[in-house]
C-alpha cells in the first residue's frame, strides 16, 4: 500500500480496503473450489493409479522444495486444466490497428472474450482426449511449451492472475501434506451428480455443494521400503 501511496496521493481508505479486499478475497473461493475438484478426481477408482504415482514421489522426496516434485506439478496443471476454477469469460479490448486472429479480421475497440474450460478442450493436437484427467501428459517433452502456453486457468499476459504463484503454493502444499499421509477413496454418500460442476458468480463449485471423502492412513514404513 505504501508503493500507491508514493504514486498517487488520490488513494482513499475505501479504494485501500478495495484493492486488500481484491488480493485477499479472490483467492479464497478459486483455490478451494479448483483443489475440491481435484481431490475428488485423484479419489475416483480411474485416477487410483495417478493417486498413487503422486504419494510415491511424495515418499520418495520428503524434503524436496515444492518446485523440484515433477509429478505435483502435473497434477496440479492437469487439476487446473480440467477443472479451472473461474467459469466466466474474460473479455479484452482488441488494441489499436486491429488485429488478425485465426484469419479472422477483428477491428480495434471489439470486445473478444474466451474462458479457460473450453480453451483448454479446444485444441486436440495440445490436449489429446481432452475430457480425461491425465497428468501424465504434462510429464512428455514433447509439446511442452504449447501445453503450457494454452493453460489458460490464470489467465494470460499483463492481466492474467497476479495470485498466481500464491495459490499454486496453496494448492502444492495441501497435496503433498494430504497425499503424504492419507490415500483419498469417495464417501458411499456421494453421487456422480454431486460433484457437477455449477457455474457461480465467482467460482465453480459443485452441484451439491460438498464433497465427501474418506482419508485412508498411508503405512509410511511400507512407502520408505519401495513396496
Amino acid at each position: 500500500m505504501s508503493r500507491f501511496e508514493e504514486k498517487s496521493s488520490d488513494l482513499d481508505y475505501i479504494d485501500k480496503a478495495a484493492e486488500c479486499l481484491d488480493h485477499m478475497a479472490a483467492g479464497i473461493d478459486t483455490t478451494g473450489d479448483g483443489l475440491c475438484f481435484l481431490l475428488w478426481e485423484l479419489s475416483q477408482p480411474r485416477s487410483l493409479g495417478f493417486q498413487r504415482k503422486l504419494a510415491d514421489e511424495l515418499h520418495r522426496n520428503p524434503e524436496a522444495p515444492l518446485d523440484r516434485l515433477p509429478y505435483l506439478d502435473a497434477v496440479i496443471n492437469e487439476g487446473l486444466r480440467c477443472f479451472p476454477p473461474i467459469p466466466m469469460s474474460l473479455p479484452r479490448y482488441v488494441p489499436q490497428g486491429g488485429r488478425s486472429i485465426d484469419n479472422f479480421w477483428l477491428p480495434e475497440q471489439t470486445i473478444v472474450s474466451c474462458q479457460a474450460y473450453s480453451v483448454h478442450r479446444l485444441n486436440s493436437d495440445v490436449f489429446p482426449d481432452g475430457d480425461r484427467f491425465n497428468p501424465d501428459r504434462w510429464l512428455e517433452q514433447e509439446g511442452d511449451a504449447d501445453r503450457r502456453r494454452m493453460q489458460f486457468a490464470f489467465s494470460n499476459g499483463g492481466r492474467g492472475c497476479v495470485g498466481k504463484h500464491l495459490a499454486l503454493i496453496e494448492m502444492k502444499t495441501l497435496l503433498r501434506d494430504i497425499y503424504s499421509s492419507y490415500s483419498t477413496t469417495p464417501h458411499k454418500s456421494m453421487k456422480v451428480e454431486d460433484m457437477a460442476m455449477s457455474d457461480q458468480l465467482i467460482s465453480s463449485r459443485p452441484q451439491a455443494q460438498k464433497c465427501l471423502l474418506h482419508f485412508h492412513p498411508l503405512d509410511v514404513n511400507s512407502h520408505q521400503a519401495g513396496v
